[in-house]
């Protein structure tokens, strides 16, 4: 029948029945109003407003019934309140079919809300993210809800499993952290989260896949059978509450707090009235219609969770009411209606038949539509509608909590105001893209931006959805937190980028070790023969002053060697204390001298010394000044602050706990882009011309070697500050030499020293020096020669007073090997490490390896001679490390 027939129809009808009605209800006796008591189950709130309104608008009261609504509370079991007589109604949900199993016979007169209201509700900060993760926690229960009992059962929970505290219905307990989860409503408790800017999570049953009934009013079987008029006149009169509460939301909320209860703001009650009409579906549902169907799934949801036998029939728990035949009232009004019986009993017969097709198409609509709204929001991605004009119409579930905020705060939303502001022009484009048919989808990554400032990335799908005629609804759009495999990809990044670092390092330092090392045996040659040549020229003579001036040449060539050796595999700077205050100066004065840059100082009196390697350091100062001074062409001034630092080790720069030095070298250059920040530290990379790319890469290396942090801080055009921390020293600093002095002619007389070397030259060299110097010399080219000398004088009771070895010998044994051979045999053996690689650690921590000092090579005829004189003469320095 078309829907305008309808229309005329039922207005030409509703006269005829009200004037019925009225004559019907003229021949109806009489009586007094009877007493009724109606349980609530939880404390006065707008779930409940459609039995205010009942009471409070007459509804009741025209019913012949005198209601008094009592309050509940979450220690209330209102199905024990109805059955021992206590009360003759109750507010129920579908753990009714609990009681109903275990044999108390209790009907449900209508339902109200076709889904429940219950959730779990636990703030954010609880670390709480699946059901399974509340065993154990603090939960605010109640055992009314049968529907979320079914859900901790579903993932092994029970009252057992989760730590009991007393709830009162007060969300405030759960804001001030006295429990992790509560029992809430949906329209309630996340009304006071929203208003305090609280993010929490909440867990609904229907998107756990247990989707039952919400609040139903119900009765006893007996009221049922014996007092039909009664449970008829209050079902009624109900229904009629419920749905002017519906339609008029503002006065019944003030109503509630006239009269019930002002513990709940109105525009709290309002939020709970506007998100009640979710669940109760008043366009798409009847009030208090129950599907036969929905109840035999609820059944089958428990006892699929064993909590009722298999099988069980929940039929006996559906209002059936058989129309009771008063012969009484007929018989007064039989004469009257009859007329109208006649006239109207075709047309009822066709709106019967109208009737039962609509009602199963209806009931189909409802299943098919709470199906599709289960799927949607039990979806793993997030899901959302966007209008022809960009803003946010349907969102699901796991949207809301992708954005951590509440289904309204997104409807309505323009959806470019998501992202973050470098995506939003983008995002646009895409948008009107897909809208103009210039493409069908779009797939791709996109970084979204949460209201409360914290971020997230998502792999987002779009496609255009079209109606039925080819026109554009909107677009739907799918959303997968990609956010852990961003991280992961970058973290990755980052390993390779350190893993390509050291491999360039490691192929460097091999490299750079060999060319050191033999560079070293070079200049220990120069070095030496100029020492001795000073020795036997007088201080006065013209040659003197050349010598020195070329042995400061040669010092100064061993320093280039040493930069080298930054690079060498497994190369330790051999540390002492150094006076940073001093270093630092003179470093940056060296590298300025001559050019166009100034220098400022701020350096405290009372800065600590460091733990360095004082050529290794010198070079780290020189070459960052260097790069300041590079970056200010036209002349500028570089800035030198530094403090004594205490690291806690829980923070930045990412150091062990103690105690450091901090320096800040600051310039006012172009500046570091922040791709090329990135790279800096890298060897080879460069971006000046003729650049080699290794001033940097080595200033990272030989800072990490010394347990330091090296970082960089810059803008483009605003130039650039370099932090130095390095680990402060305990001990005092020893004292600059600020001259060469000549070494002393006699040495101890009566002592002999054997000298291990595989360059000619070196053994010549060295043994012509100690033998100026008053020892008796023999020298040896490996290892093997070494052991055997030294058996050979231990045996004759006349073993060396010291054993100078080389630690490297190409294809033979060196000083190491030889040294633990030697010490076997002579545990008291005074033995002198002496390498090309100054760094290697057996020089940075000789006593280890048994040896008693060291010599670095290059070195001069003093700096032999303080070690002998140190170890053989007892002259020991207050370090207690004996080296050059």
């Amino acid at each position: 029948m078309p829907v305008s027939a309808v229309s005329r129809l039922r207005n030409a009808l509703v006269p005829l029945l009200c004037a019925f009605l009225a004559l019907a209800a003229s021949c109806r006796p009489s009586f007094a109003l009877e007493q009724v008591t109606l349980q609530l189950k939880w404390l006065h709130h707008y779930q409940f407003a459609g039995y205010y309104a009942a009471k409070e608008k007459g509804f009741y009261r025209a019913a012949g019934l005198d209601v008094a609504i009592r309050e509940g509370g979450p220690y209330v079991e209102v199905e024990k309140e109805v059955s021992d007589g206590r009360a003759d109604f109750g507010i129920g949900t579908s753990a009714i079919l609990l009681h109903l199993a275990h044999g108390e016979k209790l009907v449900v007169l209508g339902q109200i809300f076709q889904h429940s209201p219950a959730i779990f509700l636990t703030p954010r900060k609880t670390g709480i993210r699946t059901i399974a993760e509340m065993a154990g926690r603090k939960f605010m229960y109640s055992n009314q809800h049968g529907d979320l009992m079914a859900v901790l059962k579903k993932y092994g929970l029970d009252e057992r499993k989760i730590v009991q505290i007393p709830h009162h219905g007060d969300v405030a307990d759960l804001l001030a952290g006295k429990a992790d989860v509560m029992i809430a409503y949906a329209f309630n408790e996340p009304f006071v989260f929203e208003q305090a800017g609280e993010p929490y999570l909440r867990f609904s049953p229907l998107t756990e896949g247990v989707d039952f009934y919400g609040d139903n009013f119900f009765t006893t079987r007996d009221t049922v059978e014996h007092r039909p008029e009664l449970v008829k006149a209050f079902r009624e009169a109900t229904l009629r509450g419920w749905s002017y509460a519906m339609t008029h939301k503002e006065e019944v909320a003030d109503l509630i707090r006239a009269k019930y209860s002002k513990a709940k703001s109105r525009e709290w009650l309002l939020y709970e009235a506007n998100q009640m009409e979710v669940l109760i579906q008043p366009t798409l549902v009847e009030l208090g219609y129950q599907s036969p169907k929905r109840w035999r799934e609820i059944a089958d949801t428990l006892a699929d969770l064993g909590m009722v036998r298999p099988g069980f029939d929940p039929t006996p728990v559906i209002y059936a009411p058989e129309p009771h035949r008063d012969y009484r009232a007929l018989i007064g009004t039989v004469f009257v209606s009859s007329l109208i019986i006649l006239v109207l009993a075709g047309l009822l017969l066709i709106f019967r038949r109208l009737n039962r097709r609509l009602s199963a198409a209806h009931e189909e609509l409802v299943r098919s539509a709470e199906q599709l709204r289960a799927l949607f929001d039990s979806a793993q991605a997030g899901i959302l509608m966007v209008d022809p004009e960009g803003k946010i119409s349907v969102v699901n579930q796991r949207m809301t909590e992708l954005f951590a905020c509440p289904q309204e705060a997104l409807v309505g939303a323009w959806y470019p105001d998501l992202l973050f502001p470098d995506q939003k022009e983008e995002g646009k484009d895409r948008i009107r893209e897909i809208l103009a048919g210039e493409t069908d989808r779009v797939s791709t990554e996109r970084h979204y931006i949460r209201k409360d400032g914290s971020d997230f990335w998502g792999f987002i799908s779009v496609r255009r959805h079209n109606d039925s005629r080819g026109g554009v609804l909107g677009l739907v759009c799918h959303i997968t937190d990609i956010t852990e495999l961003k991280r992961a990809e970058a973290e990755r990044q980052l390993l390779d980028r350190q893993l390509l670092h050291a491999q360039r390092l490691e192929s460097l330092g091999v490299l750079a070790g060999g060319i050191a090392h033999d560079f070293n045996n070079l200049l220990a040659g120069i070095l030496g023969n100029i020492s001795l040549a000073r020795m036997f020229l007088d201080p006065s003579h013209k040659a003197s002053t050349i010598l020195t001036e070329a042995e400061k040449a040669s010092r100064r060539a061993s320093e280039l060697a040493l930069r080298l050796l930054t690079f060498a595999k497994g190369g330790e700077p051999i540390k002492k204390a150094v006076d940073a205050k001093r270093l630092v100066r003179e470093s940056a004065l060296l590298v300025l001298s001559g050019s166009n840059v100034r220098c400022e100082f701020h350096v405290p009196d009372d800065l600590r010394a460091i733990e360095a390697d004082e050529g290794q350091i010198g070079q780290v100062f020189n070459n960052i000044v260097l790069n300041g001074a590079q970056a200010m062409p036209a002349g500028g001034t570089i800035t030198i602050d530094a403090d004594n630092l205490a690291v806690d080790g829980r923070g930045s720069p990412p150091l062990p706990a103690g105690d450091y030095v901090r320096f800040r070298i600051s310039d006012q250059g172009c500046g570091i882009s922040p791709e090329n920040q990135k790279r800096i530290f890298d060897p080879y990379f460069t971006t000046k011309a003729g650049g080699t790319g290794l001033g940097l890469a080595s200033t990272w290396s030989i800072v990490g070697r010394h347990g330091g942090n090296l970082s960089v801080a810059s803008e483009p055009g605003s130039g650039s500050t370099f932090e130095i921390v390095l680990p402060a020293s305990d001990r005092e600093p020893p004292a600059v030499r600020t001259e060469m002095p000549l070494p002393r002619r006699s040495g101890p007389r009566g002592h002999s020293v054997l000298v291990m070397d595989d360059e000619a030259m070196i053994r010549t060299l060295v043994s012509d020096m100690l033998t100026e110097l008053g020892y008796s010399v023999l020298a040896c080219g490996d290892g093997n020669e070494a052991i055997a000398l030294c058996k050979k004088a231990l045996e004759a009771g006349n073993p060396y007073s010291a054993v100078i070895m080389d630690l490297t010998i190409p294809g033979g044994i060196g000083g190491k090997e030889a040294a633990e051979r030697i010490l076997a045999d002579d545990p008291d053996a005074c033995l002198i490490v002496s390498s090309g690689y100054s760094n290697d650690p057996v020089m940075a921590d000789y006593p280890k390896y048994g040896f008693r000092g060291t010599m670095a090579k290059p070195y001069d005829m003093t700096q032999i001679e303080q070690v002998l004189s140190a170890l053989i003469g007892g002259e020991q320095p207050s370090d207690g490390r004996i080296s050059t």
